[in-house]
Parts: structure tokens; sequence; C-alpha cells
């Protein structure tokens, strides 16, 4: 016989399982946050903002054509930061101790819409390396206009310098000990409804009725009082002398 269940049986399934579902919820909260406390590497960012103007021997009249201009350049000084050779000399300045590769990772270079303006951001494993990495990364990204282009590149003036955030972007402890209650949840809720459903037994009139059958009635469990001041005792013998029918 195939069961369905409707959202009411499922509601009284979680009543039924309420204790348990709540435990298992914390206890997949609580494993998370550790998993992440012991495995998981805490990331750190810091950020700077450059403006990309015109240079200075420009006409201080800024036309819209010219702003467009230092808008695209801002493309091309994108893949200029994140290229081997700017990489290479950041590397270099910081001891090798990070790769082309680590660094091409955790580097990433934004620009809003139509703006002049755009962000240099770097996430490490500590605060003081990420700074380190923006500071080297806008200097050798600097040097390496002026070796190629020399004085006749629009200048590029550093807003903000490279922040300094003790405080980590992630992972985030919030985010884990959800992810971690939602799948204790998930987990046990499965095993309370598997175990529910391969439970067969006729447990009230409603399991007859699904079944098409008819309830013709019902024995109830005696009380102890009652058990004592009913007729027929079980724990004692009958001590009747039975008669022989002649």
């Amino acid at each position: 016989m195939e069961q369905e269940m409707s959202l009411l049986d499922l509601w009284k399934l979680l009543r039924k399982y309420y204790a348990r579902i709540i435990g298992m919820t914390v206890v997949g909260a609580v494993l998370a946050v550790v998993f992440m406390m012991l495995f998981v590497d805490r990331q750190y960012v810091s950020e700077a903002q450059l403006l990309v103007n015109q240079s200075s021997g420009q006409d201080t009249a800024i036309q819209y054509n010219e702003v467009q201009t230092n808008v695209n350049l801002v493309n091309t000084y994108k893949d200029i930061i994140r290229g081997n050779a700017v990489l290479e000399a950041v590397s270099d300045s910081l001891g090798n101790v990070f790769t082309i590769e680590e660094l091409r990772d955790s580097i990433t270079v934004e620009q809003s819409a139509n703006s002049q303006a755009f962000y240099v951001r770097a996430i490490m494993g500590s605060p003081t390396d990420a700074q380190n990495v923006v500071n080297n990364v806008i200097t050798k990204f600097e040097n390496t206009l002026r070796e190629f282009y020399g004085e006749e590149v629009s200048s590029i003036n550093l807003v903000s310098a490279a922040s300094y955030n003790p405080n980590q972007v992630s992972p985030s402890l919030v985010l884990y000990a959800l992810i971690g209650a939602l799948l204790g949840f998930v987990i046990i809720a499965g095993i309370s409804l598997i175990q529910e459903l391969m439970d067969t037994r006729v447990k009230s009139a409603d399991d007859l009725t699904n079944m098409g059958m008819i309830r013709l009635a019902e024995i109830n469990k005696l009380t102890d009082a009652q058990v004592k001041k009913n007729r027929f005792r079980p724990d004692v013998g009958d001590k009747t002398p039975l008669r022989r029918r002649i």
C-alpha cells in the first residue's frame, strides 16, 4: 500500500519528533562552527581607490571625449595590474612569499559604471599581507606604465591608500551556523520521515481508514485499579474443581 502524507501529516511528524529535530539542528550548527574554526582559513581584505586623470601636459578643461578615454583606459589598466609583469615585480618585492598565481587569484580590480575611479582589492590570509600586496601592486603598476608609456600616459592619482582592516571578511560565522543547522534539520527530518513511512504498525483508527478497513471496536488497556476490581484475575489460578460429566 502506498502512503501519502499531507501537510498536516508532516506537521504531526514534526511535533512528534520535535525534540530530536531541535537537538540535531543545534548539533549541526555547532559542528559547522567548529569545522569553520579548525579547518577554514580566515581571509582579510585591503582596498585602495585610484583615479585616472589627464597627464599634466593636457588642457585643464576636460572634455567629454577625454573623460570617456580615461574611462576606457581602466579596462586596459585592469589587464596590466593582473598581468605577469606587475605580479612578478610584486612577488619579488615581497620576497617571493606568494606565487604569481596566488597573487592573481587574490587581486581584483573593479570599476564603477562610467567612472574614472577604480578599486584595487586584495584578499589574503592576514590584514598585513593584504595591505602590503595592495601597496606593492599600486607601486609596481605605476612603474610599469611609465616604463612602457613614459610620461605620455594619463596620470594615476591615489584617492585612498590601501586600507588595514583587522576584521575578517570570510568565513562568516553566521553563514556556517545557518548551513550547519539547515543540514542537521534536513538529515534528522529525513530520517524521521523514512522511519515513519517504514513503520507499518496500526497505531490509530486513522491507519485503519487509510488501509480501507472499518473500525468495529476498540479494546482499551485497563489500569491497575481496574485490574484489581476485575472479576477475572489472571494472576490467580482457578481453584474450582472440575466436575466430571456422567
